[in-house]
């Protein structure tokens, strides 16, 4: 199989790209677990969980703002 046509990323923004969907499937999931917790504890602690994930998000959009940043600062550099 041709690398280009695999599943897995290959470029640094493809990474962080799925980086970021598998946090917000986390963060989806334990927050509609929180939804249906009935202890109070429990939804405390999945909440907390989900919160997490929302900060990894939130690091990972950065890195990906960065990246972008940075491309075009190579762009005016290179004149491409």
């Amino acid at each position: 199989m041709n690398k280009n046509q695999s599943s897995q990323p290959c470029t640094m923004m493809e990474i962080l790209m799925e980086a970021i969907k598998k946090e917000q499937e986390s963060y989806d999931y334990y927050y509609k677990a929180a939804l249906q917790a009935t202890k109070p504890a429990t939804r405390k602690m999945l909440l907390c969980l989900a919160e997490w994930e929302k900060e990894h998000i939130d690091e990972l959009t950065n890195h990906v703002m960065e990246l972008k940043a940075q491309k075009e600062i190579d762009r005016a550099i290179t004149g491409g």
